[in-house]
């Protein structure tokens, strides 16, 4: 789970401000930033890349099977972590800048002791651990950059999930979970994965931003030209690709009610308001 006393700011999402966490910083692509990495790179790969910060075991399961690791038995921060390490600086500086992932080694960390406050006292004092009750936790560490000006980076699982609620919110992908118990209901599950990935593997890819661009371009209550989209960032426009869907929900609505041939007395009042909160998948 997320750090509960994080709160992601959409007001600085929406105006494209970088997020600095913990001595992490997370940077907003723009559309012309993606188009510029189109270039180098490919659109395909930037969505490769950007799974391994917004992806979950669900996403991964059929490479997870065929490497005998049971998705069902794996954290999203231990896929992440392994995951993570084979992506080099240049596929990562769109939204990472000069953090380099290829230098973090995966250790293992003991967890501070538990303190509580002495209610005789009002002091703080340690709880006694059997050897048994320490705990450990895995976490990421660049030592190798470490200076006395740049102390060494480390990405725990808190720090982890503040990265992936940072990215799923910003591009509005927030996969889903699926469990199973039971072999039998894995295998089936795998199979029908496999059949899948067999059908498309060789299909060739296709834009996932082109057909939202377009739309929007082609929508007379778009505000943005064409060349403007380059330096509009990825949270503001994904809010105008929904805004400019309740607004046509909306306004369909309206007629509807008004026109006499359809009962709007079941509908929300608030279905009618195209101003209204944008809900992001994880709410």
């Amino acid at each position: 789970m997320t750090d509960s006393k994080f709160k992601l700011s959409e007001l600085q999402l929406f105006f494209g401000e970088p997020l600095e966490y913990n001595g992490i910083k997370m940077y907003q692509p723009t559309i012309g930033d993606i188009l510029e990495y189109d270039k180098k790179f490919g659109e395909s790969e930037f969505w490769r890349m950007l799974n391994v910060f917004i992806g979950n075991p669900t996403m991964y399961r059929l490479m997870l099977w065929d490497l005998g690791i049971d998705w069902n038995e794996i954290s999203d921060f231990e896929l992440f972590a392994n995951l993570v390490r084979n992506l080099e600086q240049p596929m990562t500086e769109i939204i990472f800048g000069d953090l380099d992932f290829t230098k973090f080694e995966i250790y293992t960390k003991q967890l501070p002791p538990t303190i509580q406050i002495n209610e005789k006292t009002g002091e703080e004092e340690i709880i006694p651990s059997k050897p048994a009750m320490i705990l450990y936790k895995p976490v990421l560490l660049d030592e190798e950059t470490e200076t006395e000006l740049e102390p060494e980076v480390e990405i725990d699982e808190d720090i982890y999930n503040v990265i992936a609620l940072y990215y799923r919110t910003i591009f509005n992908i927030f996969p889903k979970v699926e469990k199973a118990k039971g072999k039998t209901t894995k295998k089936w599950i795998i199979e029908e994965d496999r059949m899948n990935y067999n059908l498309h593997k060789n299909d060739s890819s296709t834009s996932m931003f082109l057909p939202l661009i377009s739309s929007c371009l082609n929508h007379s209550g778009f505000k943005y030209k064409k060349k403007e989209l380059k330096n509009v960032g990825i949270y503001e426009f994904m809010d105008s690709v929904q805004r400019l869907q309740i607004y046509e929900q909306s306004t369909a609505l309206l007629k509807g009610a008004y026109s006499g041939f359809m009962d709007s007395s079941k509908i929300p009042a608030e279905q009618f308001n195209f101003m209204r909160e944008i809900s992001h998948n994880n709410k």
